[in-house]
């Protein structure tokens, strides 16, 4: 059997197994082998004997560090802590409702919701990941409503940011139909996935002015950490990718500075107990004056 032969049969095999195996993106794979290939390919011009350190290299590559039963583990908690940051804007809105402004929160925690979510859902597509789309998916119902709340409650035109996302998005639509659309909307999702993550940091300035952190919501910066640590985790050590692990490292670091400040300043007092003490200073009788002794 010829060379040529044994080299397309060792590709298909190779291949099949580890695209099946490994369950990753069948694009990455693709491209992963193809390179093999074209080493075979170069040995037999040169009428060299084919190596199989490529297809090696190849597979140990795109192998995952964590398998089995810790590996489903890491594949079912990052939706669940994301579907926690997801809801964690809802306490959120409901300060806003309750104030009748959006003080000052900003709306870059919500926006970049659901910009974010639209991105991975395409990229989810592509890669073929249902662990990374359908969570996402979820993600942009809940940040149109965030940003439809904040919209109307909000004093200024929210104009500017419509149309960043919007932009964001369609770019994002029309690379998915390039041959390398899927580097291209995962670098995307990167950039997105870092601007959500680190979103509640647009207020750390008034913070640390005001020793305060009362502009700071506690809830979306834990749920933030926890879910970019858990995405880092099953990116490195069971997708192998670097789109998913290497934004939500940076990711994590943004978060774990948002948590940091809580510990430095505290929580701010809520809005219950800041309406009593007026009540409780009123309530407190006063003390009679003492007349001087004769």
């Amino acid at each position: 059997m010829s060379s040529r032969v044994l080299s397309s049969r060792l590709f298909s095999r190779v291949r099949s197994k580890i695209s099946t195996a490994m369950r990753l993106p069948a694009l990455r794979m693709q491209n992963m082998l193809e390179i093999a290939r074209k080493e075979d390919q170069k040995a037999i011009s040169e009428k060299r004997d084919i190596s199989p350190v490529p297809y090696v290299a190849a597979a140990a590559a795109a192998a995952p560090i964590v398998t089995g039963f810790p590996a489903q583990v890491l594949a079912v908690t990052p939706p669940l802590f994301y579907f926690y940051l997801q809801t964690s804007g809802i306490a959120t809105c409901s300060k806003i409702k309750e104030a009748g402004t959006t003080g000052d929160f900003s709306p870059a925690q919500f926006v970049s919701l659901y910009t974010n979510g639209t991105v991975w859902v395409i990229y989810g597509a592509l890669a073929q990941d249902m662990t990374v789309l359908i969570p996402n998916a979820t993600a942009v119902g809940f940040g149109l409503y965030y940003t439809s709340v904040f919209a109307k409650y909000h004093p200024e035109s929210m104009m500017k940011w419509y149309a960043g996302s919007a932009a964001i998005i369609a770019g994002s639509a029309a690379a998915a139909t390039l041959p390398n659309g899927l580097d291209i909307v995962g670098w995307t999702g990167c950039a997105m996935a870092v601007i959500l993550l680190s979103s509640p940091l647009a207020v750390v300035g008034k913070v640390m002015k005001d020793k305060s952190t009362a502009a700071l919501p506690f809830g979306p910066s834990l749920a933030g950490f926890l879910n970019a640590s858990t995405w880092a985790a099953y990116g490195s050590l069971v997708a192998m990718d670097p789109y998913i692990y290497a934004p939500n490292g940076l990711g994590m670091a943004a978060c774990a500075i948002q948590l940091s400040l809580f510990g430095i300043y505290g929580f701010p007092p809520s809005a219950s107990a800041e309406a009593a003490k007026p009540v409780e200073e009123a309530a407190e009788p006063e003390k009679p004056e003492e007349k001087p002794k004769a």
